[in-house]
């Protein structure tokens, strides 16, 4: 036997039931993605006690093998480097995997083929879980019984580790079912137009318009206080990313809110506030008056209405109807199309998104696209 062929036959055996730990593994494993048509891929991770994800274990099937590897041992930036090559990268509900390999390693993944995206655009649940649909498409049932481990634990244990590996086990089979079933309904790009949205690494970078959007009680605030809502909440997203905490940890919600209504002026103000204790004013309560010192007047990123007007309420039942008829007609649900967030949001900042693009904008069609322009032109003429 070869030497290149006796390494394979090693890493064939070992990856299937050990956890990968060394360098000379990873660097078998890497050449086994490089040359493999497809990847399977998934991660565990806990954040339940930091700002950033913290990954535990990645999952990596490949036509050989299944390898298991342990972040928390490895660098893994040269594994970064191997996913970014030409074979297929499969991953189920993978925006969260993705974020991670980019935030450890730099690179994304690519191409892909997100199993969750394409059983929705043949007509699944648009959430549908893993599990569900391998017992749905392949009639296998799997083990339910660690979805709760602390995988950042050592050792994980063989029961842990086969559970782990069914995550990924399945994926490829998966694919198949679901690309011939796109490819029969004529939906093959519609998917590869989604994954390649998951490939822009900008929309893992962080966007204060969007962490403001994340809290809609700032919209009940005089516009004085959004702005003081606002630079808060700022102070705490960078607060909580310096020290690795998560950002109630730093400081509750409803802190920041109470602020925001009832500006303090000096650290005696700050005393007896709820959800604030003596030895926390004296850790914050001087970057806490900065921060209402130095807030504008204005909300830099003004949260839109509770409630719609009746001139948007109109384009919105408009606009709902029609993606409802499309989506019926389609036999998929009308979230994969646009949710309803989306079309509120559309309706409000007249702002399109996606809808105005690629496939979506195809099946709504010229009624679409004049409702579309309408939110724009009315959104534009407020303004």
């Amino acid at each position: 036997m070869r030497l290149e062929e006796n390494a394979a036959s090693l890493y064939t055996a070992r990856l299937m039931t050990e956890l990968l730990t060394d360098g000379t593994a990873l660097a078998a494993l890497r050449a086994a993605i490089a040359a493999s048509p497809w990847t399977g891929l998934d991660t565990e991770f806990v954040r339940e006690r930091t700002y950033y994800a913290k990954l535990c274990l990645i999952q990596v099937a490949t036509p050989e093998a299944i390898a298991l590897v342990d972040p928390l041992r490895l660098d893994l930036g040269p594994l970064g480097q191997a996913l970014a090559g030409p074979g297929v990268k499969i991953l189920h509900a993978g925006r969260q995997d993705l974020e991670l390999f980019l935030q450890e390693t730099g690179v994304l993944p690519a191409p892909l083929f997100d199993t969750q995206m394409a059983a929705a655009l043949v007509g699944h649940d648009e959430q549908i879980g893993y599990a569900n649909l391998v017992a749905q498409l392949l009639k296998v049932d799997l083990a339910k019984d660690a979805t709760r481990t602390n995988w950042a634990a050592r050792p994980l244990s063989g029961r842990q580790l086969a559970y782990a590996q069914d995550d990924v086990r399945h994926l490829e089979a998966l694919r198949d079912a679901l690309l011939a079933e796109l490819e029969r309904l004529g939906r093959t790009a519609w998917l590869a137009e989604d994954c390649a949205a998951l490939n822009d690494p900008a929309l893992y970078r962080f966007s204060p318009e969007q962490l403001v959007r994340r809290y809609r009680q700032g919209a009940n605030l005089s516009l004085r206080g959004q702005a003081l809502f606002q630079a808060l909440l700022m102070w705490r997203e960078e607060a909580a990313r310096k020290a690795d905490l998560p950002r109630s940890w730093v400081l509750d919600d409803a802190v920041l809110v109470d602020l925001a209504a009832r500006p303090p002026k000096t650290r005696a103000d700050l005393g007896g506030r709820r959800g604030l204790d003596e030895r926390q004013v004296q850790r914050l309560g001087e970057p806490l008056l900065a921060v209402v010192q130095e807030a504008p007047d204005r909300p830099l990123h003004p949260w839109p209405a509770a409630r719609l007007n009746p001139e948007e309420d109109r384009l919105y039942q408009a606009l709902t109807a029609l993606v409802d008829a499309r989506a019926k007609a389609l036999g998929i649900q009308s979230g994969v199309i646009g949710s309803r967030r989306t079309l509120k949001e559309i309706v409000q900042e007249g702002a399109p998104g996606n809808l105005a693009r690629g496939w979506r904008a195809e099946v709504l069609e010229t009624e679409g696209a004049r409702l579309l322009a309408e939110a724009a032109e009315r959104h534009a003429h407020a303004s």
